[in-house]
This record gives structure tokens, C-alpha cells and sequence, in this order.
């Protein structure tokens, strides 16, 4: 491996591993694979980073920061409802897409892994602040009319969003990216008083 800064190594070392999680989850992570996808020695992982733990929690924060950037970036150019629709979005990228899978993998072995745990709700808390702050601007636009308390309407979008997603894309399921598109819709109907104009946008597509 060329030579590189620290922090330059540090980040090396984060994008293999989120490489690696992409086709083998987190719990498929070792030092080997890693270093593997990097194209260096096991030895370089544990001189800039304490335990295969220690790895896994900063790369998931890694990513958690690189979707608060987008999320901001996001909403600069956006109306609170277009930028809501847009980062709920059913029509994501393949890179998209693999970033989802990163975080349902997380997920999973946050149930393993008390660290990871502590991390995942950490990260997580952090989007549902954005998405807190994002239904605030709604609401002093006259965008939304919420019927829940702010942080009970962030929760109850982002936990029906994100197993919409999981559940829709399971090679066997029944529930399809319409099937749950239409479940998104009809919710940002009751809970945020959006009507079907505000959602007609392709931002919430399937296709």
C-alpha cells in the first residue's frame, strides 16, 4: 500500500471495511478481509485501531456523518417537504441502496455487540434529530400539520421508512416497493397532514 497520512491510513482503513460489510454484513468482518481489500498487511488495522470493535464502530460512524453531510446539503436546496421525500426516497442509487444494507446490517449485530450497540443508537439519534428539525421547519412553513409530538412523528416516520425498506426488499416478501411506497404515502397523509399533491412528486418513487 502507497504511503499515506495518518489520517488519510485511518480512512483507508474505514472505506475497505464499509467495502467489506457491503458483501458480508458486519459480521463477516475480520482483520484478514479487510486488510485484503485495502491490498496491505493485517498488522497496519491494529496499529490505528484498538480492536475489530473499535473499526466497526468508526466506520459506522463514518458513514453516519457522511449521511448527515448529504442530509444537510440536501436541505439547503429543498423545501422541508421535498428534502423529506427525497432522503425517504424508494428510488435510491445502487449506492444508496448499499448504504441501507449497511445499516440493516449494523442493526443486526448491534444485537451481538454492546459497543456497536452503544454507537448504532448514537448515530441513530443524530438522524432523528435532523428529521426532528426538519418537521420543525415544516411546521413554521405551514408545510406540515402535525397530530404527534415532533420527536414522537420523526420515531414513528424513520422506524416505519426504514422497515418498510428492509421488508420490501427481501428476495421472497410479499410486500413490494409500491406496496410499501403506498403505506409511506398514506402515513405522511395522517401523521404530517401532507395531501396527495405534496406527494405526487417522483421523489417518493419505487421506480
Amino acid at each position: 500500500m502507497a504511503y499515506l497520512a495518518k489520517e488519510e491510513r485511518r480512512k483507508a482503513i474505514i472505506l475497505a471495511t464499509l467495502e467489506v460489510v457491503k458483501e458480508k454484513g458486519f459480521a463477516g468482518i475480520t482483520t484478514r478481509a479487510v486488510a485484503k481489500q485495502l491490498g496491505a498487511a493485517t498488522g497496519i488495522l491494529h496499529h490505528h485501531f484498538k480492536s475489530l470493535t473499535d473499526l466497526k464502530c468508526e466506520a459506522l460512524r463514518y458513514l453516519s456523518q457522511k449521511n448527515g453531510d448529504n442530509c444537510i446539503s440536501i436541505a439547503k436546496d429543498l423545501t422541508p417537504t421535498q428534502a423529506l421525500l427525497r432522503l425517504i426516497s424508494f428510488n435510491a442509487t445502487s449506492e444508496e441502496k448499499a448504504e441501507t444494507s449497511i445499516w440493516i446490517s449494523a442493526a443486526d449485530e448491534a444485537t451481538r455487540d454492546p459497543e456497536l450497540a452503544r454507537v448504532y443508537a448514537e448515530e441513530t439519534n443524530k438522524s432523528h434529530q435532523w428529521l426532528c428539525s426538519n418537521l420543525r421547519e415544516g411546521v413554521k412553513t405551514g408545510e406540515y400539520t402535525l397530530t404527534l409530538p415532533v420527536e414522537l412523528a420523526a420515531w414513528k416516520l424513520m422506524s416505519l421508512a426504514f422497515n418498510l425498506y428492509d421488508v420490501s426488499n427481501l428476495p421472497e416478501t410479499e410486500l413490494t416497493p409500491d406496496m410499501a411506497v403506498q403505506i409511506l404515502k398514506e402515513e405522511l397523509k395522517s401523521t404530517l397532514g401532507l395531501d396527495s399533491k405534496d406527494l405526487a412528486s417522483q421523489l417518493l418513487s419505487s421506480h
